[in-house]
């Protein structure tokens, strides 16, 4: 494992990190939408706002992972911080010499695919990174990864806006006992433009910052009036109804967009806070005025990718419609007019013609099965989640009496083991094991009956569910390809089915904000394991080593 080397400006890093005041606080809606937003396009069971502390990672908002922090020796987004201009892809982290043997990829948490948008300041220092991760190695298509470097670009303006209101809360605070010089120092300094009023609305200071906007110098400015400064019409509509408010004790704010003569047009958020004296009085008003022109592009932008992604979802639901109506019926057709020709005719045909029969029946069967494994799919993204416990026992009971008839040709059994209650959607924990369980039936060794093995244990914070055959199991080169859509390791006169089973186990663990894993010796079976996030509050008791 190599351990990624500090940035050349790790003090100034941190020091601009620190001051956002924003490690270890509590999670906020705004980031957490951000997450599931990058979790959504990526397509990932994992998706977090990760932020480089001295000696950890820390996370502000995380989705489908545990912890709430990690060492930052084993940080994947340390290492996006040495490429600031870019978001760092890794599509296979055990074929890469930096992470192959990280304790994230080779323990429990089995990363195989990251991809990292740094999160840079507007004066280039970066804090961290907008990731996600995946158990699997996959690939991002640019569409993905331009979205991700945007919402890494949202988080870091959402960072300075909860640095600014703390700042206004605390000004406000302190306003109480502010004196003169105190208020002039403090509008100097600033990147927001900061002004004070008087009860006349009469500049008394500004800062640098107003200045450069404006294009002015302070002499032009103080000492003028607010209204012949800016116009005596957005004045009268839009400023002085807050000015007058703040001036009655109230603070208040508002937005405009406003031609500022040294940068242009552009959208301003304004803080007005009323400024007493020692008794109390309210004598003038602190302007703080915060640029947001980026920020309302970066909404724009991230409006398009919702109504993308909306899109995307119209277009799914036509292609539901189209397979489970328009190509249903010729498929049921040819299906149920073969039956017949068999049943009905097929010792007055020749024996070629028998034989080409039977490849149309059969070919129709597997395209019927092929359709039904494919809605299954398409349809778990629309499956609203219904998370509660679930007896166990009970779904492998229901799973071996949906299989007896492939238990009674095949002579094998299902074996269950002091099963407990697991937090999961009932109905896709048992599609789940359908596939699971049948694979395991159906991929047995010639002349060994198949006895499949199924048992939990909770570990780590996720009920692991395993599935354990004696079965051909799966070589090497190919168990990273399993599941992947429509990857069959035979040849269909050898085992029937479409490709898609494992496919839909995937997407199952990731609805639940899990993953699964996949052991395997060839000749000796293969063990899947489903692992499922525990409820919270739920007991963390040892089971069975995982």
């Amino acid at each position: 494992m190599l351990i990624a080397p500090p940035p050349a400006n790790e003090m100034q890093r941190l020091a601009r990190l620190h001051g956002l005041g924003v490690l270890d606080t509590l999670p906020q809606k705004a980031f957490d939408d951000i997450s599931a937003l990058a979790q959504a396009i990526c397509d990932t069971p994992v998706a977090l706002i990760s932020l480089i502390d001295s000696d950890r990672q820390w996370f502000k908002s995380r989705i489908g992972f545990e912890a709430a922090q990690t060492s930052r020796e084993v940080s994947f987004c340390s290492h996006a911080l040495l490429n600031p201009s870019n978001v760092t892809v890794v599509e296979d982290l055990q074929h890469d010499e930096r992470f192959h043997d990280n304790p994230l990829v080779t323990g429990p948490v089995q990363a195989r695919f990251y991809a990292g948008a740094p999160i840079v300041t507007d004066d280039g220092f970066v804090l961290g990174a907008v990731c996600v991760i995946d158990h699997q190695a996959r690939q991002l298509s640019p569409t993905q990864i331009g979205a991700l470097g945007k919402l890494s670009s949202l988080v870091s303006d959402l960072l300075e806006q909860e640095k600014t209101q703390r700042q206004a809360n605390e000004l406000t605070a302190e306003a109480v006992c502010l004196q003169h010089a105190q208020l002039t120092a403090m509008a100097i300094a600033g990147l927001d433009l900061q002004a004070y009023v008087d009860a006349q609305y009469i500049y008394r200071h500004v800062n640098d910052t107003f200045l450069a906007y404006w294009g002015c110098t302070r002499e032009e400015i103080i000492g003028r009036g607010l209204p012949e400064h800016v116009g005596d019409e957005p004045f009268r509509h839009v400023i002085q109804p807050h000015l007058d408010r703040a001036l009655t004790g109230e603070t208040t704010s508002y937005q405009r967009r406003t031609l500022f003569p040294g940068r242009g047009a552009r959208h301003v958020h304004v803080d007005l806070m009323p400024v007493r004296d020692a008794a109390g009085a309210v004598i003038g008003v602190v302007l703080r005025a915060q640029d947001v022109e980026d920020l309302r592009m970066r909404e724009a932008h991230l409006h398009e990718a919702v109504a993308l992604l909306e899109q995307k979802t119209l277009e799914q639901e036509r292609f539901i419609h189209i397979m489970s109506h328009d190509l249903r019926e010729p498929i049921n057709s040819i299906n149920n007019f073969a039956a017949l020709l068999q049943a009905d005719h097929q010792q007055a045909l020749p024996p070629e013609a028998q034989r080409y029969l039977g490849f149309v029946h059969a070919g129709g069967r597997r395209m019927a099965a092929l359709l039904d494994d494919l809605l299954h799919y398409v349809r778990l993204e629309q499956h609203a989640l219904v998370s509660a416990p679930v007896n166990l026992a009970c779904v492998v009971q229901q799973v071996s009496d949906d299989l007896a008839a492939a238990l009674t040709a095949s002579g094998g059994a299902v074996e269950a083991e002091n099963l407990p209650m697991v937090q999961a959607d009932a109905s896709l924990l048992r599609i789940a094991l359908q596939n699971l369980i049948a694979n395991g039936l159906k991929f047995a060794r010639p002349g060994v009956p198949p006895r499949v093995r199924v048992r939990a244990a909770r570990h780590g914070g996720f009920d692991r569910i395993e599935v354990k055959d004696n079965g051909i199991g799966i070589t090497p080169e190919h168990q990273p390809q399993v599941f992947n859509l429509f990857t069959r390791m035979h040849l269909r006169r050898q085992h029937d089915g479409s490709g898609l089973g494992l496919s839909i186990c995937q997407r199952i663990a990731a609805l639940h904000g899990g993953h699964i894993t996949l052991q395997s010796v060839p000749g000796e079976g293969s063990r899947f394991t489903l692992h499922l996030p525990v409820a919270r509050g739920a007991s963390r008791s040892a089971g069975a080593p995982p």
